[in-house]
This record gives C-alpha cells, structure tokens and sequence, in this order.
C-alpha cells in the first residue's frame, strides 16, 4: 500500500516552494477585485446623486405646488374650526346685517379656483411623465 501513495503523491517540505509567484498572482487579482468594487462604488454614488437630485426637483414641484394652491384657495378647516369653538360657547343673540354675496363673486371665485387646480395638477403629470420616460431611458 505504501508503493501506490508513493507514486501518485508528490510531498514536499512547507514553505519550501516559490511563493513569491503566488504572492504576485493574489496580489494582482485583489486589484482587479479592489478595481472593480471602485468603479461599482463610483457608479452607486453617481446614482444616488442623480436619484438625489430628481427627489429634490420632485419634492420642490410639490411643495411649491401646496403652498401656491394654499396662498388661492380659502381655508375652510380654520373657519369649521372657528365655528366649533364658537359652539362650545353658548351664543349671546347679536343683530347682525345679512349680506347676501353676488352669485357672479361666487362664479368666478370657483372658476379661478378650478383652473388654478387644473393647471397645478396638469403641469405636476407632465414633470411625472418626464421623470418616468428619463426613468426607463437609463434602465
């Protein structure tokens, strides 16, 4: 038996061998993995920058988009809010003069009203749109 592993297995004393070869291969492939990672880095960190930046823009639109339509539009939730607390009161009876409003100040207060929500919402689908087709063009 001890012929056979004689033949086939080759012993050698450790560290008898040339390892400076070895060194020179592992040290080359841990660069081309070290290079690799880097530009893998490089290219999460452009990413997320554009990502970044598009999140900005989108956020921007948003917020502006509120704070106009909040600057339009009446705020009823003050009003309900005002008329709660003022029940929680008991009322004392005050004469007050009845103004009745025109219906054309109405007409055309609700149709400013509308056409700003129109446009607002219009020109929000349209940046949507953009940053979808900007989206897959990349992908």
């Amino acid at each position: 038996m001890s012929q056979s592993l004689d033949s086939s297995v080759k012993l050698s004393k450790p560290f008898s061998s040339n390892t400076d070869e070895e060194k020179e291969s592992l040290i080359y492939e841990a660069n081309l993995y070290r290079d690799k990672l880097e530009d893998q880095w490089g290219d999460l960190k452009s990413d997320a920058k554009q990502y970044g930046k598009q999140a900005l823009i989108i956020g921007g639109v948003v917020t502006t988009t509120f704070l106009v339509l909040n600057a339009l539009l009446p705020d009823t939730k003050k009003k309900e809010k005002e008329i709660k607390g003022k029940n929680t009161e008991r009322p004392q009876p005050v004469a007050k003069e009845v103004k009745v409003k025109k219906s054309s100040e109405n007409t055309v207060k609700s149709a400013v009203q509308s056409l700003a929500w129109t446009l607002a919402i219009g020109w929000a689908r349209q940046k949507l749109e953009k940053y979808i087709a900007d989206d897959r063009k990349t992908e």
